[in-house]
Formats: C-alpha cells, sequence, structure tokens
C-alpha cells in the first residue's frame, strides 16, 4: 500500500511546475505578439500608412497633448473643420466606435474616407478586449498606433468637479455623495457652465450611463472598455490586464505632471518635427478658461471645503481607485523606462530634454473671456436672432463657403444632401475643398443648378451635386 501512494505520488510532484511553466510560455508569447503588433503599427505610421488612436482620458492634459500633435506631428491628419480637441465635427461628445455601428473596420474605413488618419476618443473606451484577445481579432487594429495622456486620479478628478461637476464642491457633504458615487442624491450634479452630455457624452454614443464611472477606476475601466459601473466588479486580473495593454500596445503615454518630457517619446516612437515642438512642450492649453469668470463661488483649492474633511475624502477616494493609482504609477515607470532608452538612441531629443527651459510658458486657451457678437459666435455677416410666435428663436446667419467651412456648427442649409453611409465617400468629395461645402454649393434653396458662383470649368454642378 505504502508503494502505490509512492507510485502515485511521484507524478503529481512534478504536475503543478509543468502547469506553471506552460501559463508563463502563454503569458510571455502574448506580450511579445502584443510588443510586435506595437512596433508593426508605429513602422506602419512612420511610413505614412497607419492610423492614430490618442485616448484623450479627460482633464488629463489631453488638449495640450492634442495641440502638440496638431502642430509637430507632421504625418498626423487631424479633422479640424469645426472639430474640437483633435474629434471630428460628427463625433463631438460621442463614442467614436458606437457612432460608427461598434464596428472597428468602419471605423478605419470612415476615418480614411474624410481623408484623415488620426483622431482624440474622449466620450468612448478603448476597444480593450479585442486588443488583448484572439489574434484574429487583433489582427483588425494592427494598423493603429494607440498613444495617451494620463495625470494624478485625484488632481484628475478635483479638476473636473470644478470644471464638470460644481455641485459636488458645495460642502464637504456634497463632495462625500460624489465621491461614493452617489452623484443621483444631488440633483443636477453638472455645472451651470456644463451639461450632462458635456460630461458623460451624447445619449447612445456616451462614454457610460452615468458618472459614477470617474470615481471608480475611471482609467482601468477605460482601457478595458468595462465603463457600466453596474457590471461585475473588476479584480485584480483586470488589473494585470490593463497593465498588460500600457506596457504592450499603447505606443506614448503621456504624463500631464511631466507633459514637457515624456511628450517627447512621441518623436522616438512615431515622430515629431522637434524644432515645432520645442517651445508646445512647456505650453499648457486651457479649454476651460473662458469658465471661470463664471466660477467666482467654486473653491480652487481643497482647503476652500476643509483640509481635514478633503483628506478624509481623498484617502476615501485614494482605496476605493487603488487600481488607477497602481496603473498610473505603472505609466509613469513606463514613460520613464522609454525615455531613458529613447534619449540614448536618439541624442537630439536629448539635447532638446536638457535644454528646455524649466519655467512654464504662459498658459494659452482654445477659448476666450472677451464678449462676442454673433457673427463672432456663429460666423456670420450681419447675423441676428429673431423671436418666433412661439417664444422660440430663429438665427439668421449669412455666410460664404469660407465661413460655412470653419464655423463650429452646420447650418441647416443641407437639407436634401445625399445620403452617405458610413464608410463610403461624400458626394462629390473632390469638390468640398478650400471652403467649398456641399450645403453651400449644392442645397435644393440655390435652384436646379444650385449656386452658380460655385462652379468653373473644372466644377461643375452635374460633377459635384448629383448623385452617382
Amino acid at each position: 500500500m505504502r508503494a502505490e501512494r509512492r507510485r502515485c505520488l511521484r507524478p503529481c510532484r512534478f504536475l503543478l511546475p509543468l502547469v506553471f511553466q506552460h501559463v508563463n510560455a502563454v503569458s510571455v508569447n502574448f506580450t511579445q505578439a502584443l510588443r510586435a503588433e506595437r512596433l508593426h503599427a508605429e513602422a506602419l505610421w512612420r511610413s505614412g500608412r497607419g492610423l492614430l488612436w490618442f485616448q484623450h482620458f479627460r482633464r488629463a492634459g489631453g488638449t495640450s497633448l492634442c495641440h502638440l500633435l496638431r502642430a509637430a506631428a507632421p504625418i498626423a491628419r487631424f479633422l479640424l473643420a469645426r472639430g474640437e480637441a483633435c474629434q471630428p465635427e460628427d463625433w463631438k461628445l460621442r463614442d467614436a466606435v458606437a457612432i460608427c455601428e461598434q464596428n472597428l473596420t468602419l471605423l478605419s474605413a470612415e476615418l480614411r474616407v474624410l481623408e484623415g488618419n488620426a483622431f482624440a476618443q474622449e466620450y468612448g473606451p478603448i476597444p480593450g478586449p479585442v486588443l488583448l484577445g484572439h489574434r484574429a481579432l487583433r489582427h483588425g487594429l494592427r494598423d493603429w498606433v494607440f498613444i495617451a495622456s494620463m495625470r494624478d486620479p485625484w488632481s484628475r478628478f478635483w479638476s473636473q468637479l470644478r470644471y464638470e461637476m460644481a455641485t459636488c464642491l458645495v460642502n464637504a457633504k456634497a463632495l462625500a455623495l460624489c465621491v461614493s458615487g452617489r452623484f443621483e442624491l444631488l440633483g443636477h450634479y453638472w455645472s451651470p457652465t456644463a451639461h450632462p452630455h458635456s460630461v458623460l457624452g451624447v445619449p447612445g454614443a456616451a462614454i457610460a450611463p452615468g458618472p459614477e464611472v470617474y470615481v471608480d477606476n475611471y482609467y482601468t475601466r477605460v482601457l478595458l472598455n468595462r465603463t457600466d459601473v453596474s457590471g461585475p466588479a473588476l479584480t485584480k486580473n483586470d488589473l494585470e490586464d490593463a497593465m498588460v495593454l500600457l506596457k504592450e500596445r499603447i505606443s506614448v503615454v503621456v504624463i500631464a505632471e511631466d507633459f514637457a518630457n515624456t511628450a517627447l517619446l512621441l518623436a522616438c516612437s512615431l515622430g515629431m518635427d522637434l524644432e515645432q515642438a520645442r517651445p508646445l512642450l512647456r505650453t499648457r492649453i486651457r479649454p476651460y478658461e473662458a469658465h471661470e469668470s463664471l466660477m467666482t463661488d467654486i473653491p480652487q483649492d481643497e482647503s476652500d471645503l476643509g483640509l481635514e474633511d478633503v483628506r478624509a475624502l481623498r484617502t476615501r477616494f485614494v482605496r476605493k481607485n487603488s487600481f488607477d493609482y497602481a496603473l498610473y504609477a505603472h505609466a509613469r515607470a513606463i514613460a520613464r523606462h522609454r525615455l531613458a532608452t529613447c534619449t540614448r538612441k536618439r541624442p537630439d531629443i536629448d539635447i532638446v530634454r536638457r535644454t528646455m527651459p524649466e519655467e512654464d510658458l504662459t498658459a494659452t486657451t482654445t477659448t476666450t473671456t472677451v464678449e462676442l457678437t454673433i457673427d463672432d459666435l456663429f460666423g456670420c455677416t450681419g447675423g441676428f436672432l429673431e423671436v418666433t410666435e412661439k417664444g422660440e428663436y430663429f438665427l439668421k446667419c449669412p455666410r460664404n463657403a469660407m465661413q460655412h467651412a470653419t464655423s463650429w456648427w452646420s447650418s441647416l442649409g443641407a437639407e436634401g444632401e445625399p445620403k452617405r453611409k458610413l464608410g463610403q465617400p461624400i458626394p462629390g468629395k473632390d469638390c468640398w475643398k478650400n471652403g467649398f461645402t456641399w450645403a453651400t454649393c449644392c442645397a435644393p434653396s440655390f435652384g436646379p443648378r444650385g449656386n452658380t458662383k460655385c462652379w468653373d470649368h473644372d466644377f461643375t454642378h452635374e460633377r459635384c451635386c448629383v448623385s452617382e
């Protein structure tokens, strides 16, 4: 009997190490595959054939990074006409993947049809499950380079509260409700200068059902596409997945607190004009500066609500968002390691890093605090508002083709425009350059020949307005 037990135990003794060796081998092979896909995407981008996905984590330095990319990344083609913060016009306040019917292939096709190769995803997650999934799924994203910016989670959240959810800062009790994720008890949790859509995105294409995502490991959830906090709780395995994704598949993570240095990683991975970038590395874009004149009663510092109360709530926030703090520390370590490797290989980048001025340049803003006229606001010439019998406002905004193209809003003049399916070219797409658009040239209100001021020998009504 004793001999039988020995015969049974001997093979069992070696079974567990063999299993662990197999798991480790699979894990190593998988991370190597992700790293190879990242390097492939970077090489494709540098050759001018890739696509750029900029994950714009909210209130984490994304607007400054967008400004840098637009000015100093020569290959990047963001769709700027009436767009905002590197987002195309039709994708503003929306999850781009939701706009493209949850079809990542269609997203690529749509971006290329619009003659762009880069965009910012602010109100939607990264397709983490696809990037971490089977090789066949990952293959569809091999053309994409992914970059992101991150910031200390509490600092990010405090900034978002000040500019978008100021009701949370009325007093320490209100802040406690928000840190606990019970925003609904405050009623209108958003700021007077904000709207639920500007906090979460447009319904049907929003980042999450509610603002609770911002106090429940926001970074981790966005990376793993788990932004609905009512689903299963995050686990340590989820954190490990997010860390692997951040290290092996995300090409650049810019740290907001060390923006000038970590943004130089763009030059190594993607290519960047260092002379154009140098003055922008110390420039901070403040997109909400115009709101500050309306925020005189909103606390700026934690001391305004009582240091002891806020310190206790911050501790609660840190514990609740422990995965995000681990992920943020991981991102900083990755950035330091990559920057050291980068500067060893690229002496020109090292020179820029060493000769950068210590002091920040004057921060700029994408908004203005001056009083605007109707013409300034909407890009009109002699525009005015009329009040209808129902008490509704009706805007009359005369403008030329160039004014229409550069305005942030679309008029109703495009009524009758041929329907375009996602991923298909815009009707008469070769005609709509230099300020000319379908609405200003082909709208039915101009008659059967369209706006005759648009046409010449090469560009005709038949070529530009008649759909095939």
